[in-house]
């Protein structure tokens, strides 16, 4: 029995490491190419810096080194939100960015006006805007929660005091 139980041990701990040898190729395989995806967007139509930290997200299953840069890269992205929703000039330049955006897009997928017109450009050019629209209305409430549970002071509430109802 002794010989049989130690074989059976041995198969599933050798089993276990091969799953999570190919996990690990699965994740790098996958981070990979929406990574190179992610590169081509930032010269292309698209939202590239969106894709890189959803490849960032992908990695971070399998690799510490992408755990600790996502954390950075949150941190970043949170920072920049907060400011950029704290000034009404800011808000209202995204609002229109990102409206712009979504008509250009329509304007790609439904006419042969412009150069690079298509359904892939156009509907990459649309997603843009729609994400820096998301990003926006994200960070406006979170800016307003943080306002009203007091952890920032008046000044700072910004663009989000005036979607407060009185």
């Amino acid at each position: 029995m002794g010989a049989s139980s130690s074989s059976a041990s041995w198969h599933a701990g050798w089993m276990k490491g091969l799953v999570r040898l190919l996990r690990r190729i699965a994740v790098t395989v996958a981070g990979t190419v929406i990574l190179a995806v992610g590169v081509v967007l930032l010269v292309a139509p698209g939202p590239g810096l969106l894709v890189i930290v959803l490849a960032l997200i992908v990695f971070a299953v399998e690799y510490e080194w992408a755990r600790r840069h996502l954390a950075g890269v949150r941190a970043h992205a949170r920072s920049a939100a907060d400011k950029a929703a704290a000034s009404r000039v800011a808000t209202a330049s995204a609002v229109l960015f990102g409206l712009g955006a979504i008509g250009l897009g329509g304007v790609l997928i439904f006419t042969d006006v412009l150069p690079l017109s298509g359904l892939g450009v156009g509907a990459s050019v649309a997603f843009g805007g729609l994400t820096v629209l998301a990003t926006t209305a994200y960070s406006l409430r979170e800016l307003r929660r943080a306002g009203k549970a007091g952890e920032i002071g008046p000044a700072q509430t910004g663009a989000a005091e005036d979607l407060d109802e009185p």
